[in-house]
C-alpha cells in the first residue's frame, strides 16, 4: 500500500487511535513506551518516527534536555500530536527520507511503526546518518513469533467487530496485513547489525506479541 493511502487511513482514525490502542493493549502500551524511554540516551535531540499522536514525545516531558521532534506522513495525526505536545516540533515526512542534517539526533524512536516502513533498509541507513555517535534507535512493535497465527485469527474473528466499528473494513484489513508483514526480533536484529548497529536491549511483552528493542550506532 502506498504511503499516500497509509497516511489517509491514519489521518481518518487520528481522533480514535489513542483510545483504540489503549483498549487493544489493555493499557500496556504506556508501560512499553516508558520502558523504551528508560533505555534510551537520557538527553540530546530526540526524533520520533511515525509519531502518530505524539504520545512518546509527550511522555518525555517538558524537562527533557533536547529538542523533541516528530515526523509522520499523516497530517491528521500531526494535528492531534501538536495539540497534545505544543512544545514539540512536528513535520510531515517519511522515515526513509529524513529531512535533517547528519548527526542531528541522539535518539530515534518508533512506537508500533517499524513494520509499516516500506523500505526498512533505507530507513536504517537514514537513521545511521542523522544519529550522533553512540546514538540509539528504539523500537516497539508487533513481532512475528509462535503465536502470530493465533493473533491473526483473533483479528479476523473476535476482534473484528470492534475493529470494523471503529475503523471500517479497509482500515481493519490494513492492520491485519501489517501483522502478517511483521518481522521476528532476529530478523530485525540482522537488518540493523548489517548497517553498523548492535543490539543493546530487547524484551518481549504482551505474551510475546510485542517486542521492545534498542540498537546503538557503533560505526
Amino acid at each position: 500500500m502506498r504511503y499516500e493511502s497509509v497516511a489517509n487511513i491514519f489521518s481518518q482514525i487520528s481522533k480514535v487511535y489513542d483510545r483504540f490502542l489503549s483498549t487493544a493493549t489493555a493499557g500496556q502500551v504506556h508501560s512499553w513506551q516508558k520502558e523504551l524511554i528508560s533505555r534510551m540516551n537520557p538527553f540530546g535531540n530526540w526524533l520520533d518516527v511515525g509519531t502518530g499522536t505524539g504520545e512518546v514525545l509527550k511522555k518525555l516531558g517538558d524537562r527533557y534536555e533536547g529538542l523533541r521532534v516528530g515526523i509522520d506522513p499523516a497530517f491528521g495525526m500531526l494535528r492531534v500530536a501538536k495539540e497534545k505536545c505544543p512544545d514539540c516540533f512536528f513535520l510531515q515526512a517519511l522515515g526513509e527520507e529524513l529531512p535533517f542534517k547528519n548527526k542531528s539526533f541522539k535518539n530515534i524512536s518508533l512506537s508500533l511503526v517499524f513494520r509499516h516502513l516500506q523500505d526498512k533498509k533505507r530507513f536504517i541507513e537514514e537513521a545511521k546518518r542523522v544519529l550522533e555517535e553512540g546514538g540509539k534507535v528504539g523500537i516497539i512493535d508487533i513481532g512475528r513469533f509462535r503465536g502470530t497465527p493465533v493473533l491473526l485469527f483473533l483479528m479476523r474473528t473476535i476482534l473484528k467487530p470492534v475493529g470494523l466499528l471503529l475503523f471500517g473494513r479497509e482500515k481493519w484489513d490494513f492492520f491485519i496485513h501489517s501483522v502478517e508483514e511483521s518481522y521476528s526480533l532476529e530478523e530485525v536484529r540482522g537488518m540493523f547489525e548489517g548497517k553498523g548497529f548492535r543490539l543493546e536491549y530487547s524484551n518481549r511483552r504482551f505474551l510475546g506479541v510485542v517486542q521492545v528493542a534498542v540498537f546503538v550506532k557503533t560505526a
